[in-house]
């Protein structure tokens, strides 16, 4: 009798979801398809999850996690807002992690969220996740609270432009155009501390 240790890992099979949910959108997302991409039968599949729900679910988590938490903790070591703002703009423009496509990754996310309350929740979730913490960032480089969360806004909604345009019209999507609206974005936050100090 096989080993439940031996075979696909649950994050193979996490990874292999995704895959197929970029490739063919949800309904893609089924355990035959994705035992054949991984060279085995089902009953593996059933070592790691109790059923597909659960899969979906891990898969939710793992944008949670990899695509958000773990580029916020990447950043933590620099000094200042200006150094963790470039440094989670960088890594946000990483085109792979692993195997999967981050923009592609996105884009297959954000059109299941919008035919399933699941994902949609967890978009929300990740959305003011990431908002929330931008705009913590620009307001300790200098801009008050309602004009940080503005620039936080801006810059992720240019990020979320910028995965889409890697789909549609790859030759607009210019990365360094967006390191560009970051560092602006910064330096508008750092001028109104100035002005504040100025009692302007």
């Amino acid at each position: 009798m096989a080993q439940r240790s031996a075979g696909p890992s649950k994050e193979d099979w996490v990874g292999a979801g995704l895959t197929a949910l970029i490739e063919g959108g949800i309904e893609s997302v089924r355990i035959e398809r994705l035992a054949v991409s991984l060279g085995v039968s089902k009953g593996p599949f059933y070592w790691r999850f109790k059923n597909r729900a659960e899969l979906l679910e891990a898969i939710i988590k793992f944008w949670k996690r990899d695509f958000t938490t773990l580029l916020i903790d990447q950043t933590r070591e620099f000094a200042t807002a200006r150094e963790r703002l470039v440094a989670l703009a960088e890594l946000s423009l990483v085109q792979r992690m692993g195997s999967v496509d981050v923009a592609q990754a996105e884009c297959a996310l954000r059109a299941w969220a919008a035919r399933d309350p699941m994902p949609r929740a967890a978009a929300a979730e990740v959305d003011a996740a990431r908002i929330d913490h931008l705009t913590k960032e620009f307001a300790l480089a200098g801009a008050p609270q309602r004009l940080a969360g503005r620039l936080a806004k801006a810059v992720y909604v240019a990020l979320l432009g910028l995965y889409m345009l890697r789909q549609y019209t790859p030759e607009l999507a210019d990365d360094q155009s967006f390191l560009t609206a970051v560092e602006t974005a910064l330096d508008v936050a750092e001028a109104a501390r100035q002005r504040g100090a100025r009692g302007i």
